[in-house]
Formats: C-alpha cells, sequence, structure tokens
C-alpha cells in the first residue's frame, strides 16, 4: 500500500481545517490502495528556511485567516475556537505526536491536540494543559512529558522537518503522494483527484512552464 505524507503543525489553523478531512479519510485512502503517514514539522524551521514571514507577522494576511478559518469551519459544520495563546510554542505537542513516542495512539493524540487548541481555544504548549488533556483521554501524560526530551523523539522531530524541505514543502498543511506536492486545506480536492487517478493537471503545459520559467 502507498504512503500519502501528511506534514502539519498544531501552530497552523489551516493545519487544524485539513485534519477534519484528514481523520476521517482511512477507508476511503485504503479503497485506492493509500495510507497516512503523519509527519508532524515545526512551522517556524520551514518559514525560516525560505526566509519569509509567518502569517500573523502581515496584519492583513492574519486578519484574513481568522476569517477565512472560521467561515470554513461554519461551512463545515466544526469547532474552531483560537487558543489561549497565539501565537504558542508547539515544540512539546509535535513531540507528542510523534510515532517514536505515541506509537499506535499517534492519531489519536494529535486528534486529541488539535481538538483541544483550534478546536476548545486551549494553551496546549503547558505542560501541566498537555498532562490533562492526554490523563482525561486515558493516556500516561506524566510518563510521556517525561519522554518528549528523549533523544530519538527530538531527531524524529528534526528529520520530519528536514523530510519535508527536502521534497518542497514550503507551508502548511502539506501533502506529498507519488512525488507529488499539494499544499494547503484548500488543495484537498485536487488531491482527492490525484489519489484517485484523475489529475486534473496538464504536465505538457506544466513542463513547457517549468522550461521556460524554472530557474530561480
Amino acid at each position: 500500500m502507498k504512503t500519502i505524507e501528511y506534514y502539519f503543525d498544531f501552530l497552523s489553523p489551516y493545519s487544524y481545517l485539513s485534519w477534519q478531512w484528514v481523520r476521517d479519510s482511512d477507508s476511503y485512502l485504503e479503497k485506492n490502495g493509500y495510507r497516512w503517514d503523519y509527519k508532524p514539522v515545526v512551522l517556524g524551521s520551514i518559514i525560516q528556511h525560505y526566509e519569509t514571514k509567518g502569517p500573523a507577522e502581515i496584519a492583513s494576511k492574519r486578519d484574513y485567516l481568522f476569517k477565512d478559518c472560521d467561515r470554513f469551519s461554519k461551512q463545515h459544520d466544526f469547532s474552531f475556537e483560537v487558543p489561549a495563546v497565539l501565537p504558542f510554542n508547539s515544540l512539546y505537542p509535535l513531540r507528542l505526536a510523534l510515532s517514536s513516542l505515541s506509537g499506535a495512539q499517534q492519531s489519536e493524540v494529535i486528534e486529541l491536540l488539535f481538538l483541544n487548541s483550534w478546536g476548545k481555544g486551549k494553551d496546549i504548549s503547558e505542560p501541566s494543559e498537555l498532562s490533562k488533556i492526554l490523563n482525561d483521554a486515558g493516556h500516561p501524560g506524566e510518563k510521556w512529558l517525561e519522554d518528549i526530551g528523549q533523544k530519538e523523539v527530538r531527531r524524529q522531530l528534526k528529520d520530519n522537518v528536514k523530510d519535508a524541505l527536502s521534497k518542497g514543502v514550503f507551508g502548511l498543511p502539506a501533502f506529498f503522494v507519488n512525488n507529488e506536492l499539494f499544499w494547503g486545506n484548500d488543495s484537498i480536492p485536487s488531491l482527492k483527484l490525484f489519489i484517485e487517478g484523475r489529475d486534473s493537471l496538464d504536465i505538457e503545459k506544466f513542463n513547457n512552464f517549468s522550461e521556460r520559467f524554472g530557474k530561480v
């Protein structure tokens, strides 16, 4: 079965929006011969790599982002609440969401952290809040928070960032499948067509474009 790599950061509201589809799409993917590979990454590292500004650093973009996310959440009937602290340090949540730490519970942990941050407006950068969220859901909160400093866990997050950059990821969320990159929550319809073997891209036109303008 082929994999679709899903790159996200809990700091990114569009990652939260995309998760609403990602979390419920396992059977759809399996029917088409795919499965998810969840890859938490540090958005700040990606922004720094490209020497660009984050959305919150551009006032008009920040305001548009909020309106867009609020509209989308209401159109698709799920909660959208700005976290108590924004921007927040997502390092601990990202480490908790790694397969090397949460293992078979990875998708459940991702759901918990997205739900409590952008779904309920909590500050998931706080260890005490994280511990309570995990414990209330039946996970070993204190144990996992002790383990987030392990070398293997720290290395996996760094490797995920390197992997994302090597594949041209420049923003989040991002999906990488069959050597093709899809960026943003609004790319999901195109991603689905690609998965189903019905990609609408005119590859000849793209190759011509790349030959003419591909040098940076």
